[in-house]
């Protein structure tokens, strides 16, 4: 396996995704501060319900695709009978419909947008995955980069051409129908091109529509662990205790398509083979996306802390103080995502595992809601999930090590991490006391997000050099 290769495909993936998701970032906050509250409220709605339904939609196929090297994909569609298709195709429908009608209801456009959105945004996230699995990287960077410049260019003119949901998102239909065209254009020819690619992997279809069937609970189960806080919340306290929590425990933009795009790489480099050890080569890669991981996250982690301050209220203006302990207590979270801990179980079809790690994680934080709101209020439902999502992880990492016949501390670089956790500490605690005592104003900001910029080019390059002066050292 090439020493590059997890950082190419990582990076690929990410700025696959990166620009979407800024698009969806800019929109958010633009939105936030020039539509009134209960039509920005309305707007979300669909998107919300949108990110509910889709991961049902998908019942983990996106997911799955990514085990599997190209060659493989192609013998297995090849093995999915008409029948099966069909039945698939209903349920996409069905869900299509369901969703279509609580728009209509709640927004009050018409059925024929949301029903057609569903449809296409599922199918574009699949053919998403398939053309990641073929490594068609520079076409979905082109493609996605041109997707977001429109879905910012669509937001910016209806805002100011008599803002309505209607116009918006029929908008955005046409956009999102014309990027699954394309998308279906360059996965015909990739099918052509894999066809007849042979591959020493096989596996009984039995076992992978379990895998299937797995991960697609797993996917529902993830989308429910960072919703269902915020529904609960939403239900039981007044709108602007609901608001507060809201702003506060907003997922950091871009890190989960960081990790995601990390396990993925790990992913196809395994499903590709070409060595001997298995078992070798999983360990030394997930030790060295560990590695990577933790000189994005750990800078990102402490700039959080040190300056949570300052960028709540830059961001959501002062009106949101109160949501500075629950944003502090979320962040909490961040160093343990300086590691993908299901990709060894998904490269060994232990889906019942990892579902049984976040059943078990979501049911864990629902206990824990109430008595830690009733102890701590708003930071204690946040911290619920801190709690669980730890107890997850080592879960999941001592099952991982049990099926490697290893250690838990040999598939995590942790001298590697405790190191970085100090010198990124003191880094920012210093630029934090100097920033405080000489500037004013949005200065502090700015320096510390300069500094978190420079130590994640500074550690990531150091990563790079090492692994190509040491191997998998």
């Amino acid at each position: 396996m090439k020493n590059n290769s997890l950082f190419s495909n990582s990076f690929f993936i990410f700025v696959i995704r990166f620009f979407p998701s800024l698009a969806n970032l800019l929109v958010v906050v633009w939105y936030s501060r020039h539509l009134p509250q209960e039509t920005y409220g309305n707007y979300q709605h669909f998107w919300i319900q949108l990110s509910v339904l889709c991961p049902l939609a998908c019942v983990g196929i996106h997911v799955l695709a990514i085990t599997y090297p190209p060659g493989f994909i192609m013998k297995l569609l090849k093995a999915i009978k008409a029948g099966q298709y069909t039945m698939y195709g209903f349920w996409v429908l069905m869900l299509a419909g369901i969703f279509a009608a609580l728009q209509h209801n709640a927004l009050d456009i018409s059925l024929f947008v949301p029903f057609l959105f569903l449809i296409c945004y599922t199918f574009a996230t699949i053919f998403e995955s398939l053309l990641i699995v073929f490594r068609n990287y520079q076409s979905l960077v082109a493609i996605n980069v041109l997707y977001s410049v429109l879905f910012w260019g669509i937001h910016w003119f209806v805002l100011g051409h008599g803002f309505s949901l209607q116009a918006v998102f029929s908008y955005l239909l046409i956009l999102t129908v014309l990027r699954l065209c394309i998308y279906c254009g360059i996965t015909a020819v990739n099918v052509q091109r894999y066809s007849e690619e042979e591959h020493e992997e096989d596996h009984n279809l039995a076992k992978i529509r379990t895998l299937w069937m797995h991960l697609g609970l797993y996917d529902v189960t993830q989308v429910l662990s960072s919703w269902i806080d915020k529904f609960i919340i939403s239900l039981a306290l007044s709108a602007s205790l609901s608001a507060v929590y809201y702003n506060g425990s907003q997922n950091i933009p871009f890190l989960p398509l960081l990790l995601g795009a990390a396990g993925s790489a790990v992913l196809i480099q395994l499903a590709r083979g070409g060595t001997k050890n298995e078992t070798s080569d999983t360990i030394q890669l997930m030790n060295q996306m560990g590695k990577m991981l933790s000189s994005i996250v750990f800078p990102v982690f402490f700039f959080l802390l040190f300056f949570r301050v300052d960028l709540i209220v830059t961001i959501f203006t002062a009106r949101y103080i109160p949501a500075i302990p629950v944003f502090m207590a979320s962040l909490l979270i961040l160093p343990v995502r300086a590691y993908h801990f299901t990709t060894v179980l998904q490269r060994m079809h232990k889906g019942n595992i990892i579902n049984i790690g976040a059943i078990a994680e979501l049911l864990l934080a629902c206990a824990l809601i109430y008595p830690l709101y009733r102890w701590l209020g708003l930071p204690g439902v946040a911290l619920s999930f801190v709690i669980s999502t730890y107890f997850q992880a080592t879960f999941y990492l001592v099952y991982s090590a049990r099926l490697l016949q290893t250690s838990p501390l040999k598939l995590v670089p942790y001298v590697n991490w405790i190191i970085k956790l100090i010198v990124f500490a003191s880094l920012f605690i210093g630029i934090r006391y100097v920033c405080y005592r000489y500037f004013s104003g949005g200065i502090p900001l700015i320096l510390g997000g300069v500094t978190m910029v420079l130590a994640i080019g500074i550690s990531l390059l150091a990563e790079y050099k090492k692994q190509q002066k040491h191997g998998w050292s």
